[in-house]
């Protein structure tokens, strides 16, 4: 287990790279950096609010959320990430949410937390300039599983989703089966808040915490690498055969050979990762 979670928290790390710091909120023309934003009251409901300058109502607005296996890492493991995405004129925030665990912390509580995230950005739109909804969603690895699943079934309007490396489908046996072989069982268990059993059936939170259970029509970009040790590329070939038959807007974009961290040290996986996730969000986040 020690393995994988490293090379969790090494794609964090790559995601992560630049620093920013707080700034004075300035003018609606103007760029404004607000950190450690309090969307709610636990210490880990907090936020960074990245407000490029002219913003307006129609500026495309992201709600970024970290990887970690639900159980680990925060906000500051994807600045470079949320600081491309701004430096190309969008609005994103990034928010931390409460850990999964064996006693109340599960999919339903992230969830509630990405929700009150929104909620808080909606009453301060007229503040900062932005738009009430027609929202982008973007994760890292299970931060990307929350933002499918909060997109698929949220009564907000949200307008595209892009998701790296993101499990999809936790009634996939298999799947299941080669997370207990890697040592990624037990945050499964503390997302889902069930134990599964192999030969044994699976409990309905499989099914409710599974993004390809809840599809909706909404255009999703998926980046995945297809050599990932974590993440099994098959997730995301699901996902996109899925979208494939029901002929929703989608792209699979395959970085050959690249692990979960998506061989970001490389400048042109780098280039070519958040290029599409730019453009992406460009067009459909509008």
């Amino acid at each position: 287990m020690k393995r994988n979670l490293l090379l969790l928290i090494s794609l964090l790390t790559l995601f992560g790279c630049k620093s920013s710091k707080p700034i004075q909120q300035l003018p609606q023309q103007q760029e404004s950096r607000l950190m450690d934003v309090a969307y709610g009251k636990h210490e880990r409901q907090i936020m960074d609010v990245f407000l490029p300058a002219k913003r307006n109502k129609n500026t495309p607005f992201v709600l970024l959320i970290h990887g970690g296996a639900w159980t680990m890492a925060g906000k500051e493991y994807i600045r470079d990430y949320q600081d491309t995405l701004f430096q190309h004129g969008i609005a994103v925030v990034s928010i931390n949410h409460r850990y999964a665990d064996h006693a109340a912390i599960h999919y339903q509580q992230m969830l509630a937390d990405i929700d009150q995230a929104l909620d808080y950005c909606i009453a301060h739109s007229s503040e900062w300039n932005t738009r009430k909804d027609g929202f982008t969603m973007t994760g890292v690895s299970s931060g990307a599983h929350l933002a499918l699943l909060y997109g698929y079934t949220s009564s907000k309007r949200i307008k595209t989703i892009v998701e790296f490396c993101g499990p999809v489908n936790l009634t996939d046996t298999t799947t299941l089966a080669y997370s207990e072989k890697v040592g990624l069982k037990d945050v499964i268990v503390k997302m889902t808040g069930h134990i599964y059993e192999s030969g044994q059936p699976l409990d309905i939170s499989f099914y409710k915490s599974s993004p390809i259970k809840h599809i909706k029509d909404i255009p999703v970009l998926i980046v995945h690498g297809t050599a990932d040790p974590v993440v099994d590329f098959s997730q995301s070939q699901q996902l996109n055969d899925s979208l494939s038959n029901r002929k929703i807007v989608h792209e699979l974009v395959r970085i050959e050979g690249a692990g979960h961290d998506l061989n970001m040290t490389d400048k042109n996986a780098r280039k070519r990762v958040y290029g599409a996730a730019i453009q992406w969000i460009q067009q459909y986040g509008h």
